[in-house]
C-alpha cells in the first residue's frame, strides 16, 4: 500500500510562493466584500434600536475585517515594490505568516457579527453563540492544518527567477481578484445614498461619502485599465514593459482604496457612537494602518534589502 506522504510532490520556490499568493487573493475577495455588507448595514431601518453591545461588537467586526483586508495585500505589495515580481523564501514566510493573522482577525469579526445579530434578535446566550463560532473557525482553520502537518526538511533556495508570464499573470490575478470586492463596495456605498439615514447625515459628512465613492470609482477603473492596455497596446502579448505598466497601475489603485476605506470608516463610526473624535481618529488610524502596510513597510524593506545587499 502506497503511503501518503509518497504521494505529496515537492514543489520548486516560484510554485510555492505562486500558490500561497493565490490563496491570500481568495481570501482578499471575501473580505472586501463582508466589509461593504457591515457598512451597508449601519444604515438599515433596524440599526437606530441597536444597543450599546451590539454597536460596540458592530465596531469590533469592522475593525477586525479592516485588519484582516490590510495584511492580506502586504505580501502582494512586497512581491511588486521588493521583489519586483520574483520569488523568494523571505516572502514565502511573509505570505504564509500573513495568511494566518488574516484568518485569526476573520475568526474574530465572525464571532463580532455572530454577536451582533444574536443580540439584536435577542436570542439567548449571545455572548456563548459569538465564542462558539470564532472557536469554530479557529479550529477549522487551524487546528484542522496543524493536526494534519507532516515534518518536512526541504531546503528551499534563497532566491528564485519566475519568467515574464508568470509575473504577468500573477499581476493580473492580483487585480482580478481585488477589483470584485471593490466594485462590491462601491455597490454598497451607492445603496447608503439612497437610504433615509444617510439623508439625516451632517451635510459634510455626507460629501465625506461621495468623495469615497470617488475614490473607489477611482481604483476601480486603474484596477481595470492593465487588462485594457494589455488586449489593446500589446494584442495580450508578454511584454516586460506591460509588466512594468500593469505593476504601477495596480499599485497606484492601493492609494485611492486606502483612502476611500478611511473615508468609509470615519461614516461607519460616526453611525456608530455619533462622536467626531472617534470618527476621526478611526478613519486616521485606517488610513495609517492600509498605506503603511501596502506601501510604508514594502519601500522600507527594498531600501534595507538593497543597502544589505551592496
Amino acid at each position: 500500500m502506497v503511503g501518503l506522504a509518497a504521494l505529496v510532490t515537492e514543489k520548486p520556490l516560484a510554485q510555492r510562493l505562486k500558490t500561497s499568493l493565490d490563496e491570500l487573493r481568495m481570501q482578499t475577495m471575501g473580505t472586501q466584500i463582508l466589509f461593504g455588507f457591515q457598512l451597508q448595514s449601519l444604515f438599515q431601518p433596524g440599526f437606530d434600536q441597536a444597543g450599546t453591545a451590539e454597536r460596540a461588537a458592530d465596531a469590533g467586526s469592522l475593525a477586525a475585517i479592516l485588519i484582516s483586508f490590510a495584511v492580506l495585500i502586504i505580501a502582494p505589495a512586497q512581491h511588486r515594490l521588493v521583489e519586483p515580481g520574483q520569488a523568494s523564501r523571505r516572502l514565502l514566510k511573509v505570505s504564509r505568516r500573513c495568511a494566518e493573522l488574516a484568518l485569526g482577525t476573520m475568526a474574530v469579526a465572525l464571532g463580532c457579527i455572530s454577536f451582533s445579530i444574536t443580540t439584536h434578535l435577542h436570542v439567548p446566550h449571545s455572548g456563548l453563540i459569538a465564542a462558539l463560532v470564532s472557536a469554530l473557525g479557529v479550529i477549522l482553520w487551524f487546528g484542522s492544518g496543524i493536526g494534519l502537518a507532516r515534518m518536512t526538511s526541504i531546503q528551499l533556495p534563497e532566491r528564485e527567477a519566475m519568467d515574464l508570464h508568470t509575473r504577468i499573470d500573477q499581476m493580473l490575478t492580483e487585480a482580478r481578484v481585488i477589483l470584485p470586492g471593490v466594485q462590491a463596495m462601491m455597490g454598497f456605498q451607492l445603496i447608503v445614498v439612497m437610504t433615509d439615514a444617510f439623508g439625516r447625515l451632517p451635510q459634510a459628512f455626507q460629501n465625506l461619502h461621495l468623495a469615497g465613492l470617488a475614490l473607489t470609482t477611482l481604483s476601480t477603473l486603474l484596477l481595470l485599465t492593465p487588462a485594457a492596455v494589455h488586449r489593446i497596446a500589446f494584442s495580450g502579448e508578454d511584454d516586460a514593459r506591460f509588466h512594468v505598466i500593469g505593476t504601477r497601475l495596480v499599485g497606484a489603485a492601493l492609494m485611492p482604496l486606502a483612502a476611500g476605506m478611511a473615508a468609509e470608516t470615519f461614516i461607519g463610526t460616526w453611525r456608530l457612537f455619533e462622536s467626531f473624535s472617534a470618527s476621526l481618529g478611526s478613519a486616521v488610524l485606517a488610513l495609517f494602518i492600509l498605506v503603511g502596510a501596502w506601501y510604508a513597510l514594502p519601500l522600507w524593506l527594498r531600501t534595507h534589502i538593497t543597502k544589505e545587499a551592496a
